[in-house]
């Protein structure tokens, strides 16, 4: 246990240190405080409780917490809780101990200082300055100190009480005062920008073997410590807003002007969306795309930044005009009255084909960019100088390929059947070209063939139960034993059971449906046929409720069994 704890207050420190994210935004997270209430329940482990919880053990727990956020990633949190613990031997879910009989209660008080970790930051802050609501998960853990005094009961009508001198020896033993180490983890909702709600689990280890006030009555070998899981609630606090904007004055860049949250605390005299912080054209509204100034040509681009300012021209050509109207500024088109391919800086080209002559294999007969300009007789995609079939359009190396597999059908193994590239065109199985045995084989070879697939599902037809219930018809015990016989012959052979019911598929039908398929495998169990590495099973609803299911001889059944096998 102590290492246990040891290593989970290294992750922590570890993690402090090691973990980094990134905002998509500079934003400044104010109200660093918060104080809250937790309330919640305990659940004590110790002398009077080996492992498992019992509700009786359960008190009510609650107190304070102050929580100071260091980054996005750590916090401190100091908090004080006052509740109670209880162990009774008599409850006990598996009832070990009741020759024992011992029980006790005791005030707990518990004050602590926590440090927690939010691998995923604490709280997530919009580029406007709202506050996102959130679920910020974290780890915690620290160190704290709990005040206990227990009372200690032998009940009558036990086997084998405590000794009184050893419940005597824990009395005067008794240690009020106990150091606890916290550990757990919870999970924070940000309600809203100054209200948290939070709920978290965690265990306190204690140094101390007398949280309960038993030690050498029970065992004086294991410490004490105790479960608590808390519904937490908080109010965030410790920042001003001095021009009462809405943006505290740590995050305002213009804490002495009221302005807009989104431009953190800043104006927009001009109402153009750029705060007057960093719109060079504070008093005349222009677009945010050019830092608030205004473009008289309507050219979307500055005036102050429009290489033709006076006339309209193209945002891409940075306001200047195009002549020819081939999208290359007149200025840097090499043939500007001419139009000409964008891409070939204005020029044009000879044969239509979009490549530039002085790129082009065959710059006076026009073919696809696919081909480097050169014709392609069947329209294929490939350049007739490298098609193996050049009057017969193919999309494998250019020839036809019959299964549309991808293998040409002169190198094709299976050319009528789809198949594998990596088979020579054949199936998943196929060898040299030819199809697989029918049936089934194990890994380990044993081979269930065509005519026994076929005896397993006319079994899977055969099996009835009694209506409404998940108990099989004495005739079905034939059909289940010839599937026993059949899979005992290879002993690596799994299968699966699937059970459909009629009907619509509800709760209660599905669920008899598994019922059902549980049936068939207790069957196969108890007759030791299978094991249970070797069988699995499932239920489901109607497949089609516009019919029944029957068995092979047309009898209405109710329920569909099959069999796969694995």
């Amino acid at each position: 246990m102590k290492k246990g704890i040891f290593a989970f207050i290294a992750v922590l420190t570890f993690a402090s240190y090691s973990v980094k994210a990134q905002d998509t935004c500079k934003v400044c997270k104010p109200f660093p405080w918060e104080i809250g209430v937790p309330i919640g329940l305990t659940q004590y482990f110790g002398d009077v409780h080996c492992s498992m919880p019992y509700a009786a053990g359960n008190r009510l727990i609650g107190g304070v917490f102050a929580r100071r956020h260091l980054s996005d990633y750590f916090a401190v949190r100091p908090q004080i809780l006052a509740g109670g613990l209880a162990g009774n031997d008599f409850s006990q879910p598996d009832g070990y101990w009741d020759y024992r009989g011992l029980k006790f209660k005791t005030p707990l008080v518990e004050a602590s200082i926590l440090g927690e970790i939010y691998p995923f930051k604490e709280r997530s802050i919009t580029c406007d300055g709202i506050t996102r609501k959130t679920l910020a998960p974290y780890l915690f853990g620290g160190i704290g100190v709990t005040y206990t005094n227990p009372t200690v009961e032998v009940q009558p009508g036990t086997t084998f009480p405590p000794l009184p001198r050893d419940i005597a020896a824990d009395a005067s033993s008794l240690k009020k005062w106990a150091a606890v180490i916290p550990f757990g983890l919870g999970v924070k909702w940000n309600l809203a920008e100054r209200f948290t709600l939070g709920v978290e689990g965690g265990y306190r280890y204690s140094l101390s073997d007398y949280l309960d006030g038993i030690s050498m009555a029970a065992n004086d070998q294991r410490n004490d410590g105790y479960f608590v899981g808390l519904l937490m609630g908080s109010y965030r606090f410790g920042d001003k807003d001095g021009d009462k904007d809405g943006t505290v004055d740590k995050c305002d860049i213009c804490p002495d002007v009221p302005g807009l949250r989104k431009f953190q605390g800043c104006p927009d005299t001009d109402g153009d969306g750029v705060p007057d912080n960093i719109d060079a054209c504070p008093t005349l509204a222009g677009p945010a795309s050019l830092q608030g100034c205004p473009d008289a040509d309507g050219d979307g681009i500055a005036d102050k930044d429009d290489e033709c300012p006076t006339l309209y021209g193209l945002a891409a050509l940075n306001g200047c005009p195009d002549r020819d109207g081939d999208g290359v500024a007149d200025k840097d088109d090499e043939c500007p009255d001419v139009a000409g391919v964008v891409e070939l800086n204005g020029c044009p080209d000879t044969d239509g084909d979009g490549i530039a002559d002085k790129d082009d294999n065959c710059p006076n007969s026009p073919g696809p960019a696919a081909t480097n300009g050169c014709p392609d007789a069947d329209g294929d995609g490939v350049a007739d100088s490298e098609d193996d079939c050049i009057n017969v359009a193919g999309d494998a190396e250019g020839c036809p390929d019959s299964d549309g597999d991808g293998v040409p059908d002169n190198k094709d193994l299976c050319p009528d059947v789809p198949g594998l590239i990596s088979n020579q065109g054949c199936p998943e199985g196929y060898v040299n070209g030819v199809a697989p045995a029918l049936g089934y084989k194990t890994a380990s070879g044993c081979e269930i063939t065509a005519s026994e697939l076929d005896e397993l599902n006319y079994a899977a037809q055969q099996i009835e139960f009694y209506s409404g219930t998940n108990k099989l018809r004495p005739s079905s015990y034939k059909s289940l034993q010839r599937v026993c016989d059949l899979l005992a012959r290879c002993s690596d052979a799994a299968i699966h059971v699937n059970a459909y019911n009629d009907g619509a598929s509800s709760s209660s039908n599905i669920r008899l449906a598994k019922l059902r398929a549980c049936a068939i495998y207790t069957y196969f169990l108890q007759k030791k046929c299978l094991t249970k590495s070797r069988i699995s099973y499932d239920g489901f609803g109607d497949e089609d409720t516009a019919s029944y299911y029957t068995n092979a001889d047309g009898k209405r059944t109710g329920t569909r069994i099959e069999f796969l096998l694995k």
